[in-house]
């Protein structure tokens, strides 16, 4: 069954497949079909450049995971950067939690949630300074741990609302570094309305101290 999926889905490279393939056994980790995009009849969470999203399971319990799994043609030659670097986020408690990992396998627990201009719509204001506050929070999070994401001003692509709480997702093009992640989550929040507090961000560059995260975290949710 898996095999079926994987080559109605990840292109017409067998020998890729068949890698792939190898790969979910060794992890025990076997695929379901389900979400809400469809590739060649078969649903699943997410399609993007260089990578599908996919239910799925570990072969012994019952855990809902999500899997990345690298396309053929894919421009990066591994997710397994990615993997390593998500363990990272999660060690100051950012990101899905992640399961395993393999090369063109990256396996966490699955996020249902509502991505963050939707929820947005129909938060009141409570709500928004808690949701902000907290992603202000783990991006600074990010910034102390050297993870940078890189794509945190597409707020709307990488950040699902679950539970009344931010899920910062993909951190495929993450990479090892500081001091942006607040910054870019400041950008990020201008389409919804918010100034960015530039006094503070320019401070907070320069020493990337929890006093100036503080004072642009204030400025921020007072504009709320």
């Amino acid at each position: 069954m898996d095999l079926e999926i994987l080559l109605l889905t990840l292109g017409g490279d067998v020998k890729h497949v068949l890698e792939v393939s190898r790969q979910l056994r060794d992890l025990k980790l076997r695929l379901v079909e389900g979400g809400g995009v469809e590739i060649n009849g078969v649903r699943v969470v997410g399609k993007g450049t260089n990578s599908v999203v996919f239910l799925c399971r570990p072969a012994v319990g019952d855990v809902l995971l999500a899997c990345k799994i690298r396309r053929r043609d894919s421009s990066r030659d591994s997710l397994a950067t990615e993997g390593q670097l998500l363990h990272l986020a999660n060690l100051v408690g950012v990101g899905p939690r992640l399961y395993t990992y393999s090369r063109d396998v990256v396996a966490y627990h699955y996020v249902d949630g509502v991505y963050f201009e939707k929820w947005w719509g129909g938060a009141d204001s409570e709500e928004k300074r808690r949701v902000v506050g907290d992603l202000l929070t783990q991006a600074y999070r990010l910034d102390t741990a050297g993870v940078l994401h890189n794509e945190l001003s597409r707020l709307n692509r990488h950040v699902l609302i679950s539970g009344g709480s931010p899920v910062i997702l993909d951190f495929e093009s993450a990479t090892l570094g500081s001091g942006k992640n607040v910054t870019q989550v400041v950008s990020g929040l201008m389409k919804f309305g918010l100034k960015p507090p530039v006094e503070a961000l320019r401070r907070y560059k320069s020493c990337l101290c929890e006093e100036a995260f503080r004072q642009i975290l204030t400025l921020c949710l007072n504009q709320i």
